[in-house]
């Protein structure tokens, strides 16, 4: 195990780079495309408070990497970091984790959202409203900051060196608070890996099952009524649409699970046996951070594959003034043509 934690973290730097920087460029896209004014939605302010989220988790991560695993080295063996740099470190570890916490519980309510919507049809008007959603997201992120107060007192900069009889080297250690009071830094693991880690992946997995079900038989209810028969029509399209958004809006979720159900039950499993943590849980760690960073990335493809009015806007804003005689248009009165761009209420 520490040697593949030396082998991978020889590249980890380059790829987590290259993952940050499309991940960045690609939330931005979202966020311009899901605030497009006929984007507007309970659904799409999630999605846009979900890629801020996101793009706020990598956004620190290009210079921690360039630093530590490319130019320096994550360790003191032979390098001398300045107490500068490991406050920005350390700043820069507990930003991200209150950012993709953010971004998981975002990720709970879209699964909720989406749940009422599909499972509860009837009261999706009221309890899922835009006015609804905008609570949502300012009780989330202030929830979130609330719970990481006590991760934000497990660790503090120390010269590493001076305390061990060599070179100067500062560097992040258990706090003071952690090592005098070990039932603290246990009930701190058992917070991040169950409450933070394993929870949502539940909530996320049953939610899911509920609304894949729920569609399910919707489609069979739905095949009885047209008589087995296709029909093209705007109703057709519509439903089309709506089920594409809510596979789109399930594999968000699912892509989440994958990726943070295994560091959660590692998590959960450091919480009970501190070998474990120090000899797995530890070697992975760059690895885990792979996985944050590429779901914190991969919605963008999410979106242009599966939502048909994501694509058009997308297309429309920075794709048609350049390529227009690729995509269908329309005449307008004065002449001049146009891309169309559905406007569903089911939008993405």
């Amino acid at each position: 195990m520490v040697q593949f934690a030396i082998t991978y973290g020889n590249i980890h730097g380059y790829f987590s780079i290259v993952v940050c920087i499309f991940g960045i460029i690609s939330n931005i896209l979202n966020i311009v495309v899901l605030t497009r004014k006929h984007m507007s939605s309970p659904t799409n302010y999630i999605l846009t408070a979900l890629a801020i989220a996101d793009m706020l988790t990598m956004s620190t991560y290009p210079i921690m990497a360039c630093y530590l695993y490319i130019i320096s080295r994550p360790d003191c063996d032979g390098t001398n970091h300045s107490k500068e740099w490991m406050y920005f470190i350390l700043f820069h570890n507990l930003f991200i984790v209150t950012c993709h916490n953010m971004a998981m519980w975002l990720t709970v309510s879209l699964a909720v959202f989406r749940y009422i919507f599909v499972c509860q049809h009837a009261m999706a008007m009221v309890m899922c409203s835009l006015a609804r959603a905008r609570v949502t997201v300012m009780a989330i992120v202030g929830a979130t900051i609330l719970i990481c107060l006590p991760n934000y007192l497990m660790y503090t900069v120390i010269d590493y060196g001076k305390s061990n009889n060599m070179t100067s080297c500062f560097w992040v250690v258990s706090s003071e608070i952690a090592v005098r009071y070990p039932a603290y830094e246990m009930f701190v693991r058992w917070l991040f890996g169950v409450v933070i880690k394993i929870l949502p992946c539940i909530l996320l997995t049953v939610l899911s099952t509920l609304i894949i079900i729920a569609m399910h038989e919707a489609k069979k209810r739905r095949s009885r009524l047209l008589g087995m028969v296709n029909r093209a029509s705007d109703h057709d399209n519509a439903s089309s649409e709506h089920n594409r958004t809510t596979m789109m809006l399930v594999l968000v979720v699912l892509t989440f699970v994958i990726t943070e159900l295994p560091q959660g039950i590692l998590a959960l499993i450091s919480a009970v046996n501190t070998d474990f943590f120090s000899r797995v849980y530890v070697n992975l760690g760059d690895l885990m951070d792979l996985l944050v960073l590429i779901n914190s990335a991969v919605n963008f493809i999410l979106y242009c594959i599966m939502s048909q009015q994501f694509r058009n806007t997308f297309k429309s804003l920075f794709v048609g003034k350049y390529f227009r005689p690729f995509f269908n248009k329309n005449p307008s009165q004065n002449g001049t043509s146009y891309t169309m761009v559905k406007t569903e209420t089911t939008q993405v």
